[in-house]
C-alpha cells in the first residue's frame, strides 16, 4: 500500500509538473482509472464467493423446529432438528415423558468425489482471469480514447503557432505595405489581399484559443486531469520493430472468449457428473432412548430423465466454438488492416511534407518576384495560404501517424 502511494505521489508531481508527455498521462490512467474501482468491486465479489463455495455444507447452522397437539390426548409434542454441515441433532419431547435424542452423522459420497461447491470454485479460478481481462478492455478504451484527445489537442496547439507566427510575419508586412500604399507603390488590391489573410488568421486564431480551452475540460471532466498551465509535449512514440505489437491486437478479446469457453466445459463436466452419478450417502446414528447405534446407506438415482440445462449448456458451448473461430479470423484481419492503416499514414505524411516543403519554396519565389516587380502582391498571398494550409496538414497527419503507433501499442497489451 505504502508503495502504491508513493507512485501516485511521485506520478501526480511528474502530472502537474511544467510539462507532460503522453506516456506520462497513459500511465496515469493506470492508477487512476474508474476501471480499477470496478475491478476491486468485482474482485471482492469474487473473493466472497470464493468464500462461500469453500464454507460449503457448513455455512451456518440449519434449525427446523414444530410443534403438534392431540385432542384425544391432549397431548403436545416438540420436535426440533438442528444441523451443522454433516452433522445432525433429533430431538422429540412429549409431556411428561423422556427427551428423546437422536445424533448423527451423514456424508454424501458423490459430493465427496466432486460437490456443486467444487465446480463453482474450478470455474472461480477462471472468473478472475476474467475480471482481470475486462479490467484491461475497459483501460484499453479509456486509453484509446484519450490518445485521439491528446492527439485533438496536439493538432489544435501547432495550427495556433503555426498561425500566430504567421501573424507576425503579416504584422511586419502589413507595416511595410500600408507606407507603401500611402506612397501610390503598390495599388490597394496588394493591400487588401494581405488584410483578409491577416484579419482570417486573427479569427482562427481566436476559434482555436477556444477549442483548445474546452479540451483541457475533456482532459479534467473525463480523466480527472488538471492541465492548466501544464505543456503537452510532442506525440513521440518509442517503438523499434511495430510488427511484434501487432501480431497481439484482439489477443484480449480472444483470451476472454477463451476463458468463457472454460466455464461453460465446467458447467457441461459437472452436468454430466451429476446426472450419471447416483446420490450415495454413509451415515452413523445414535439414538439415546434405546441407546442404540445405527449405521445407514442411502442410495437414489433419476433414470429416463433429460436435461434441459445441459442441452442448453451444451448448445451454448457450440455457439461459443463458432464466435471463437470467427473472432480468431477477425483478429487476423485486424491485424492486416492495422499494419496497412499504419503504412498509408506513413505515406500520407511523407506525401504531404514534400509538398509542404515544394510550397515553402513556391512562396519563397514569389516574395522575391513581388519584390523585383515581376508578380503581385495577391499572388504572394495566395502562395502564402497554400503553404500555411499544408504546413498544418503536415503535421496533423505526422500526429495521427503517432498517435496511431500508440493506439497500436495499446490494443496489443495482453
Amino acid at each position: 500500500m505504502k508503495k502504491y502511494i508513493l507512485i501516485t505521489l511521485l506520478l501526480s508531481k511528474l502530472l502537474y509538473s511544467k510539462e507532460v508527455t503522453l506516456d506520462n498521462l497513459l500511465n496515469e490512467i493506470n492508477l487512476t482509472s474508474y476501471q480499477n474501482q470496478l475491478y476491486n468491486l468485482k474482485n471482492s465479489q469474487n473473493d466472497f464467493k470464493e468464500d462461500f463455495y469453500k464454507t460449503g455444507r457448513y455455512n451456518g447452522v440449519a434449525v427446523d423446529g414444530s410443534t403438534e397437539y392431540k385432542d384425544e390426548e391432549k397431548r403436545y409434542t416438540f420436535q426440533s432438528t438442528v444441523t451443522y454441515g454433516d452433522f445432525y441433532v433429533q430431538g422429540e419431547k412429549q409431556k411428561d415423558e423422556d427427551n428423546k435424542v437422536t445424533y448423527g452423522v451423514q456424508r454424501s459420497l458423490k459430493d465427496l468425489i466432486l460437490s456443486k461447491n467444487d465446480s463453482e470454485l474450478n470455474k472461480l479460478k477462471i472468473t478472475r482471469d476474467v475480471t482481470t481481462l475486462e479490467l484491461k478492455q475497459g483501460l484499453e478504451t479509456q486509453k484509446l480514447n484519450l490518445i485521439s484527445l491528446y492527439k485533438e489537442y496536439k493538432d489544435n496547439q501547432f495550427e495556433l503557432q503555426l498561425k500566430q507566427n504567421a501573424l507576425l510575419t503579416l504584422e511586419k508586412e502589413k507595416t511595410i505595405l500600408e507606407k507603401s500604399y500611402e506612397l501610390g507603390a503598390i495599388p490597394k488590391i496588394d493591400l487588401d489581399s494581405l488584410l483578409v489573410s491577416y484579419n482570417n488568421i486573427k479569427l482562427e486564431i481566436q476559434k482555436i484559443e477556444s477549442i483548445l480551452d474546452k479540451i483541457l475540460e475533456r482532459f479534467y471532466y473525463d480523466y480527472n486531469l488538471n492541465l492548466a498551465g501544464v505543456s503537452l509535449l510532442d506525440i513521440s512514440p518509442a517503438v523499434s520493430d511495430l510488427d511484434r505489437y501487432i501480431t497481439n491486437v484482439g489477443e484480449k478479446d480472444i483470451q476472454k472468449l477463451q476463458l468463457e469457453k472454460e466455464i461453460s466445459k465446467e458447467n457441461i463436466k459437472y452436468m454430466k457428473y451429476d446426472n450419471n452419478m447416483p446420490e450415495i450417502s454413509v451415515g452413523v446414528e445414535r439414538n439415546n432412548e434405546n441407546d442404540e447405534n445405527r449405521v445407514f446407506l442411502k442410495f437414489s438415482k433419476d433414470i429416463f430423465y433429460k436435461d434441459i440445462n445441459l442441452y442448453n449448456e451444451e448448445s451454448s458451448l457450440m455457439q461459443q466454438e463458432v464466435t471463437y473461430n470467427q473472432k480468431v479470423n477477425e483478429a487476423m484481419a485486424e491485424r492486416y488492416k492495422v499494419q496497412d492503416s499504419y503504412f498509408t499514414l506513413q505515406k500520407d505524411y511523407l506525401v504531404l511534407e514534400n509538398r509542404a516543403n515544394l510550397e515553402k519554396s513556391k512562396y519563397d519565389i514569389k516574395k522575391l518576384e513581388n519584390s523585383l516587380g515581376k508578380v503581385s502582391y495577391t499572388e504572394v498571398m495566395e502562395a502564402f495560404d497554400t503553404y500555411l494550409e499544408l504546413q498544418v496538414s503536415k503535421e496533423k497527419a505526422k500526429n495521427s501517424l503517432n498517435a496511431y503507433i500508440y493506439q497500436i501499442i495499446v490494443r496489443s497489451e495482453i
